[in-house]
């Protein structure tokens, strides 16, 4: 990535200087900036990396059946019901 910079800061110059619209304090001035832009970059790559993502716990499994004892508890339907939906609350 610093040799396409170069090549590419390079060009402006030269273009500049055949046109005659770049001075000597402004090539120098491009220079310095360019030394600033690379140190930047290379501060970056040498970044230590961002940690890993924890991973997700996994959920209950679909495809197990929970079984609940719904005691003496209130309930609506038949005993025998293939599916049954118990509900906890806490009224405060």
């Amino acid at each position: 990535m610093s040799k396409n910079l170069t090549l590419l800061v390079g060009l402006a110059i030269g273009l500049g200087v055949l046109s005659g619209c770049v001075s000597r304090a402004d090539i120098e001035d491009i220079k310095a900036t360019q030394k600033d832009i690379l140190a930047k970059i290379d501060k970056i790559k040498a970044a230590p990396a961002a940690p890993a993502k924890p991973q997700r716990r996994p959920g209950p499994d679909p495809k197990t059946v929970y079984a609940f004892p719904a005691g003496d508890s209130a309930a609506k339907g038949p005993a025998d019901a293939l599916v049954t939906i118990i509900e906890v609350s806490d009224f405060q």
